[in-house]
């Protein structure tokens, strides 16, 4: 099967007036939550979930912008990014919404945004001056509006891709070149990111298969950021997928600098989600280690026969050979261990 993912993955391992003084939640079908994966562990303020939902209908509207060919504007975006760079704090408290946004059936806008905060995070550890942290973010927010152009009918279907169909999909990043185009006096990196998110370090990637210092850093950054966000969401086609090959200090398709940052950033298992051991115990993770990302300390909270754990038990994974995690609990876990 060909899809946005599976492209990805074959490349690593080879607004109306009234609307304005509504909640953004208000405007957005309940649908949207629907295949949300694990909420938060700490509740958030209203204002922070405020926030993504803003971006999701400012993403929302761009997208219909570009369907309907009646043009959009990036100004509000401008204005957003720049309060989630300017504020560390905001963005740390917007990235557990990652886990619970991005999984619903039509994933585009939240893959852009969940893209945006992994950037901006990644960016952060390397030392990026305000400026070009909100230059990034919006390059990120933008990188995928080539996809916005591809019809539903290919986006959301569950069945193989027609080599037309797959065509259609692999030609998103000259799209996305293409509409950012009009802003490339004022800001070139939008389509120059657009254009190179898919190109590899080793030069595997698409459309042109440049490599290393050919491809511009902003372009390595949202390129590791975007594949991370694709493969560990669900889509219409298919669960989330394993990221060990991506987080492997052996693969060359990333930058060693930016992949160094993205390990030292990201936790693959964020601080409250619920994982399960090869010894078949779960547990909720209660601390990450930096650098990492497959390795947090877990607390116990089901035996191998899914007995509930009444001691606090916890295991640190760093440095042990014989347990490890073999991914997250499924959503029918999670509403199990939710109403016991």
């Amino acid at each position: 099967m060909v899809r946005y993912v599976d492209l990805i993955t074959d490349a690593v391992q080879s607004g109306r007036k009234d609307d304005a003084a509504q909640s953004p939640a208000s405007a957005i079908p309940e649908s949207f939550f629907s295949r949300a994966a694990q909420a938060p562990a700490v509740k958030e303020p209203d204002s922070d979930r405020d926030v993504y939902l803003a971006l999701w209908k400012q993403m929302q509207s761009i997208k219909a912008g570009i369907r309907e060919k009646t043009g959009f504007d990036i100004l509000p975006l401008k204005e957003q990014v720049r309060a989630i760079a300017g504020s560390p704090d905001l963005l740390d408290r917007l990235y557990h919404y990652t886990t619970r946004f991005g999984n619903e059936e039509d994933y585009t806008a939240s893959h852009s945004i969940n893209t945006m905060i992994y950037a901006l995070k990644i960016a952060l550890r390397l030392e990026y001056a305000p400026e070009d942290l909100e230059a990034l973010g919006l390059a990120a927010l933008l990188h995928d509006v080539g996809m916005f152009a591809v019809p539903d009918s290919i986006l959301l279907k569950p069945e193989p891709l027609s080599p037309g169909e797959a065509e259609a999909v692999r030609r998103h990043p000259e799209a996305g070149r293409d509409t950012l185009a009009p802003w490339s006096g004022e800001m070139p990196w939008l389509a120059q990111t657009a254009f190179e998110h898919h190109e590899l370090e080793d030069g595997s990637g698409y459309p042109r298969g440049i490599r290393g210092e050919q491809i511009s850093e902003f372009a390595k950054i949202v390129g590791l950021a975007s594949t991370y966000e694709a493969m560990t969401h669900d889509r219409p086609h298919r669960r989330c997928v394993s990221v060990r090959e991506l987080i492997d200090t052996k693969n060359r398709s990333f930058s060693p600098r930016v992949m160094r940052a993205f390990l030292e950033q990201i936790s693959l298992y964020p601080l409250g989600s619920l994982v399960r051991l090869n010894n078949r115990t779960l547990g909720r993770v209660v601390r990450t280690h930096a650098g990492q990302p497959l390795r947090p300390v877990v607390q116990i909270m089901e035996d191998a026969d899914g007995n509930r754990v009444a001691e606090d038990r916890t295991v640190n994974l760093l440095g042990n050979p014989i347990l490890w995690v073999t991914g997250a609990v499924s959503e029918e876990e999670l509403a199990r261990l939710t109403k016991e």
